[in-house]
């Protein structure tokens, strides 16, 4: 399982056509009747794995939230994602900041206050800076954070609980929002990210939770809710984007950290 508290910083994106919207429709409900079980409990972790990696090759798309809580601080990404194309939009928020990403394709853009911009650009870019209020800003190819960025479609995708769920640990079941769960945690781990999978019905993950590696007060959850309901992700408009220097860092607050 990917680490919910791996560091990967600010993501978003939009494509190069402006005005393109993409919509992901939900896929048929029968399209999922094989992955679901009366009771995933009864069944081995390797059973519980096929059934996941079934589950979530046949959804199109999801909502992905995820809280970050570090030295006190919080942060929480709200996203929505094409599964099968990586584009997403997503709203990040700090004690400071909202951040607003898009991405369509290999172009990444990001909205945000004046506040934000002046931190990261300085206040001796007077022109860029006022040429962006109430704009997107498009991050330029050759800035090594459009990668970081562009990415987080990766991080978000439930694919990722794929790698090690079959040698995963099993953990005495829970509950998640009321619904029982079966439990997984990361085999060899001090402080294991433990995965939530619905004990009934579709095997589809719902929650991802960690602490700090270091065992402090740290910790990371990654929610994964509304699966295969459309998704409608819009690149700004020509006149609303702005072209970007090479910041050379991702964004600190635009994604997940």
């Amino acid at each position: 399982m990917a680490r919910v508290g791996s560091a990967a910083s600010g993501r978003l994106a939009a494509a190069a056509a402006a005005g393109m919207v993409l919509v992901t429709g939900c896929s048929p409900a029968a399209d999922l009747a094989d992955t679901a079980s009366a009771d995933l409990a009864t069944l081995s972790v390797e059973a519980v794995s096929k059934r996941v990696a079934r589950a979530v090759d046949r959804v199109h798309s999801v909502r992905v939230t995820v809280e970050l809580r570090r030295n006190g601080a919080t942060q929480r990404t709200d996203l929505r994602l094409d599964i099968r194309t990586g584009n997403y939009s997503a709203t990040g928020k700090t004690s400071s900041y909202t951040i607003e990403t898009v991405r369509i394709g290999e172009d990444v853009y990001v909205k945000a206050s004046r506040a934000y911009w002046q931190s990261r650009l300085g206040r001796d870019k007077a022109a860029l800076l006022n040429s962006l209020d109430g704009k997107y800003g498009h991050v330029a190819t050759d800035d090594p954070a459009r990668s970081t960025m562009k990415n987080l479609s990766q991080k978000a995708d439930p694919h990722t609980v794929l790698p090690t769920l079959e040698k995963a640990d099993r953990r005495p079941d829970s509950t998640v929002d009321g619904r029982r769960v079966v439990v997984f945690a990361e085999p060899g781990e001090k402080n294991p990210d433990l995965l939530y999978i619905p004990a009934e019905g579709p095997a589809l993950p719902v929650k991802m939770a960690g602490s700090s590696a270091k065992g402090g007060s740290d910790t990371a959850t990654m929610t994964w809710s509304e699966y295969d309901q459309p998704v409608d992700i819009q690149a700004p408009a020509p006149d609303r984007i702005v072209e970007l220097p090479s910041l050379g860092t991702a964004p600190p607050g635009a994604g997940l950290l």
